[in-house]
């Protein structure tokens, strides 16, 4: 400071002519001075993570004798809104949905439906309220007011969970039906709307405001038409076993949503992408193949299999048909017709007819890499003004189209596994005595005895079983000659080398649940980080072996198998049955080759909402966890922490 004033005076006394030049450098300083006396973090300090405050609103919280439609609400801050429409919940459901607005720090919702009288409407608004500059949500935003003289205020809390993997549901309704005015028992979620209802957030989590005292149905309903009713096929449910009564706590029910199974079945569409395929897709699952005919043109019909063959997936949903004949893969229109399980508008299964025309796809002729060498060479020799270009070429002879063959799980085949291959298009013919399965004995090839056996949903695929088996660390090689295979299209295959091995005992992890606190027929399954199913074990007096296991990190879950027919089962809600239940083991099993693990698991430890682990969740909420690392990063930055 001193050393300032010093300076100051020396410059006032060689400049005085210039003092808007000085007055200029007395701004400067004090500029500088009110800086250096305000000392902040060079990062800029912490990020703002205080969610808005709710001052006033209108109606307030908790009023009675309410007419007017519009809620009005005043926040401390800006704020901006985060899928309102999505996480608004007007408790009664209202058929049309509000208008909700915001404005600098008001925020307004118009209800559109008229208020019913001695009602306690509630509004809840989850977190879709954040500050406007970081976005922080106020958590648990709602207002409750009457038309009437009281208002009720109990509530509903609670969660949603998928039944089959445990998977938190978000933006299902969960609502409930006064019992004493009741008389259908669960078919109620048919025919009348909600009464009061929740809205499910990024946890699963619900709760259901303004309850007055009684006993309730409680159903949860990820509603496909928004109109608060069960009455799609494709709309999953969850309901209550016993009656349910409000409270003035939050006492968290659980439920756990399924869908019943039931299929509405019809042709999505049928294409033909190429000369050669037909395809067709179904919206769901098919018991049976169609039955196809090929129209001709004079009225007659011939059998689909005299035709085509057919490659469908496991649950029949898609199709592949190969048109084998030429005389219908060159005509430029392929007429079909069929017939399979269509369902009606009263959910009845029954047999559709569509007559289908399939132009055939203009395709391009594709250049070869061989014919454009050979064209810009023959430019270049016009170029040179050479009279004879043609003079030096040779004719190449006629290039053959042969037919793949490759092996579909890879060189190194799982103890156990049998080693499965894939032609490029379905055979018309094979010489099983041009086909070898040969082992490797020290430095020789012996040739085993093998069956090759097709697959009867897929024509283009075989497996190939050793006689009397594989064995582990043993190598093999499958020897096709030249022509041996030769598809419907007439064309054959090349000399054909594939080699595989299997592998040993000692590439292996294995594993051993012991369980307790299940008495009932059970499996389970060992999952991957993609939540699906790696292995699956019966559960067999009170253990889950899992043997040749590939290293690696692995979950697991158990299923109660009440029926025993070894898969999960839904439920269903006219049989007011729940779906079988489900648990999971709740960390992840680290798996090293050549070890074997034992792990005790009692499924019924730990409450279902804590048991699946997030790693392998599609619902992972990360808002929240993501601005808590950032300050904790500034703060390691910092090194205050």
């Amino acid at each position: 400071m001193v050393k300032f004033l010093y300076l100051r005076a020396m410059f006032k006394s060689k400049v005085r002519q210039s003092s808007l030049f000085y007055s200029g450098l007395t701004a400067l300083f004090w500029t500088c001075f009110s800086g250096c006396a305000s000392i902040g973090s060079p990062g800029g300090g912490l990020y703002d993570e205080t969610p808005p405050v709710l001052r006033d609103s209108d109606p307030a919280d908790g009023a009675t004798h309410v007419k007017k439609r519009k809620i009005t609400m005043h926040f401390d801050e800006n704020i901006k809104l985060d899928n309102a429409l999505e996480k608004l919940t007007v408790s009664p459901p209202q058929e049309k949905s509000p208008i909700i607005l915001s404005n600098a720090k008001t925020l307004s919702i118009e209800l559109l439906d008229s208020l019913k009288a001695n009602t306690t409407y509630s509004i809840d608004l989850g977190d879709a309220v954040q500050d406007n500059n970081e976005g922080n949500p106020m958590e648990g935003l709602s207002l409750s007011f009457s038309t009437g003289d009281a208002i009720d205020s109990l509530q509903f809390c609670g969660y949603l969970l998928n039944a089959a993997n445990l998977e938190p549901i978000t933006g299902a309704y969960v609502g409930i039906y006064d019992e004493s005015r009741n008389t259908v028992g669960d078919s109620v979620l048919l025919n009348r709307t909600m009464e009061r209802a929740g809205k499910t957030d990024a946890y699963g989590a619900f709760r259901i405001l303004g309850c007055a005292p009684g006993r309730y149905r409680m159903f949860a309903l990820i509603d496909g038409n928004s109109n608060f009713r069960y009455d799609l096929a494709s709309e999953d449910i969850a309901f209550s076993d016993t009656l349910v009564t409000p409270t003035q706590d939050t006492t968290r029910l659980l439920m756990l949503a399924f869908n019943e199974g039931r299929l509405t079945r019809y042709m999505e569409d049928c294409t033909r992408p190429d000369s050669i395929h037909v395809n067709v897709r179904f919206a769901a699952q098919m018991d049976t193949l169609p039955d196809v005919r090929v129209l001709l043109g004079d009225g007659q019909s011939l059998p689909g299999d005299s035709v085509l063959m057919v490659q469908a997936n496991p649950t029949r949903d898609t199709l592949t048909y190969w048109i084998r004949d030429s005389l219908f893969y060159q005509a430029d229109t392929l007429t079909l017709s069929l017939t399979y399980l269509h369902t009606d508008t009263a959910g009845i299964d029954v047999p559709r007819t569509d007559t289908l025309q399939l132009l055939r796809p203009v395709q391009r002729p594709q250049i070869k890499e061989e014919d454009k060498n050979n064209e810009k060479r023959l430019s270049l020799r016009r170029k040179k003004g050479k009279k004879d270009s043609n003079k030096n070429d040779t004719v190449s002879a006629p290039q053959i189209t042969y037919m793949n063959l490759r092996q579909i799980a890879g060189q190194h085949l799982g103890i156990g596994a049998k080693p499965r291959f894939e032609t490029s298009a379905p055979l018309r013919d094979i010489e099983l005595s041009g086909v070898h399965l040969q082992q490797k004995q020290d430095t020789l090839w012996k040739d085993l005895r093998f069956e090759l056996v097709p697959d009867s949903m897929h024509p283009c695929r075989y497996t190939l079983l050793a006689l009397p088996h594989y064995a582990p660390g043993m190598s093999y090689q499958l020897l096709v000659d030249s022509a041996a295979m030769t598809d419907i299209y007439g064309h054959p295959i090349e000399a054909t080398r594939i080699p595989f091995k299997e592998k040993t005992n000692e590439e292996y992890a294995h594993l051993l649940f012991n369980i307790e606190g299940v008495e009932e027929q059970a499996f389970v399954e060992l999952l991957d980080s993609h939540d699906r199913v790696a292995q699956r074990a019966k559960v067999i007096n009170r253990q889950a072996k899992f043997v040749h296991v590939s290293p690696g990190t692995y979950y697991a879950r158990i299923v109660i198998d009440a029926n025993r027919n070894g898969r999960f089962d839904t439920g269903s809600l006219f049989e007011h049955r729940q779906p079988e239940r489900v648990y999971y083991f709740n960390v992840p099993l680290a798996l090293r080759a050549n070890w074997t693990i034992q792990q005790t698991w009692n499924p019924t430890e730990l409450p279902l909402v804590r048991q699946k682990p997030d790693a392998v969740k599609s619902n992972k909420p990360k808002a929240k966890r993501e601005r808590v690392s950032r300050n904790e990063e500034y703060l390691r930055r910092m090194g205050k922490k």
